[in-house]
């Protein structure tokens, strides 16, 4: 693949969803605790439709406005009101949870998700079942070892929904909700943890090993078990085997338009091609990366990644030619991906400040290199400490430019 002159960053997003999401919890379509998305109730010829009764009728709005409409604020006054009545509900604490998970009130998330998790032990409290959904949010939301303990409640109680989908009176709702996938996620997360956190366990490799072989029988071709089958290998020190999985992942997208359902989140695509440029893969890296931009161009850490990809692509370059040639159009490549970084750190008021001090770092290798630009473009200076510091954002009709 060729490497492509980074585009000029624009102001306004230009995700399909138009929101960015704001932490690895996703939004709330990652684990929707509602069994009854739809607000429509069925009708037949001879008769009417059933009239809700009025508090049934603020769950069904809220849902609408949570599921369809992502306005969990005003979701949020007709959970708690409906509550008011019916303070014993899990499928309104299940809403309320995600509601304030939308609105990044983690510890009231947590209260109201465990809450339900109290009233409905086994996750299926009405006919339908509200689900396991609850408790891998609370895993999402708890320390390594509590998380476990969700994760695995989880994985039990979606087991038992898919082992009986063909007797019970819910297939359908078993297969809307998506239950393979959120299964592979669970057992996935549970790999993870003893991939990091619990690391030092003595049965943390077989653990591992465990929980991605159950991922990958459920999706065979599951991009997020693939990925974590990957870090396994990885900490394994087994590159080739690892550099398969994610080149089988990315293969089961590749071609797909964004809003294609097989084709992972954001924040998944971004972590492939973190393990991509680990592995020394740059180039299948860049496509990713390069895909990932047309889609968001406004992540601080997608740029950073794109130029440090760069980076990297040209040491090789370097090495291999033994002088000029490739490697400077890869670093100067680099460099415009950088300060493209450095600009939207600041304008975001990004946090993660190792972000920033490794990106200026590896502009400040490039200069050494190459001091003049390689192309005609105004320089962006990194503002001294804060880096980038006089940059902002414009937009044109014609033309979406960055300046210092």
């Amino acid at each position: 693949m060729a490497k492509t002159r980074s585009q000029k960053s624009k102001s306004k997003s230009k995700s399909k969803s138009g929101k960015r999401e704001r932490s690895v919890l996703n939004s709330t379509g990652a684990f929707s605790t509602n069994p009854h998305a739809s607000t429509k109730t069925p009708s037949t010829s001879n008769s009417n439709p059933p009239i809700a009764r009025p508090d049934e009728s603020l769950l069904i709005e809220a849902t609408a406005l949570l599921h369809e409409n992502s306005s969990p604020d005003a979701a949020l006054p007709l959970l708690k009101k409906y509550l008011e009545t019916n303070p014993n509900s899990p499928q309104a604490l299940d809403l309320l949870g995600e509601a304030h998970i939308e609105l990044g009130d983690t510890e009231a998330a947590f209260a109201a998700f465990s809450q339900s998790a109290s009233l409905d032990p086994e996750g299926q409290a009405s006919p339908a079942g509200t689900g396991p959904e609850k408790f891998l949010w609370l895993a999402q939301l708890s320390s390594a070892e509590t998380a476990v303990a969700y994760y695995e409640r989880g994985v039990e109680i979606i087991k038992r929904w898919l082992s009986t989908t063909s007797t019970t009176s819910h297939p359908v709702v078993t297969a809307e909700r998506g239950l393979a996938k959120k299964l592979v996620s669970a057992l996935c997360g549970l790999a993870e943890i003893y991939m990091s956190d619990l690391c030092m366990s003595p049965d943390a490799e077989p653990r591992c090993e465990r929980y991605v072989t159950e991922a990958l029988l459920a999706v065979p071709e599951s991009a997020v078990a693939l990925q974590t089958l990957a870090s396994v290998r990885i900490s394994q020190q087994r590159v080739g085997d690892a550099v398969a999985a994610l080149r089988r992942a990315f293969d089961g997208w590749r071609g797909l338009p964004p809003a294609h359902e097989d084709v992972p989140p954001y924040a998944d695509r971004v972590n492939l091609s973190k393990l991509l440029i680990e592995t020394g893969e740059y180039e299948v890296a860049l496509e990713v990366l390069e895909r990932l931009r047309d889609e968001d161009d406004q992540l601080p850490d997608l740029w950073y990644l794109g130029g440090w990809c760069l980076f990297l692509l040209g040491e090789v370059e370097r090495e291999r030619e033994g002088g000029g040639g490739e490697w400077e159009e890869s670093w100067g490549t680099a460099r415009e991906w950088l300060e493209n970084c450095l600009l939207l750190y600041n304008a975001l008021e990004w946090e993660d400040e190792g972000i920033r001090d490794h990106a200026k770092e590896i502009l400040s290798n490039i200069k050494k290199e190459l001091p003049e630009r390689m192309d005609k473009g105004e320089d962006v200076e990194d503002g001294g400490e804060d880096g980038g510091e006089e940059g902002e954002w414009e937009s044109d009709d014609d033309d979406d430019e960055m300046e210092d």
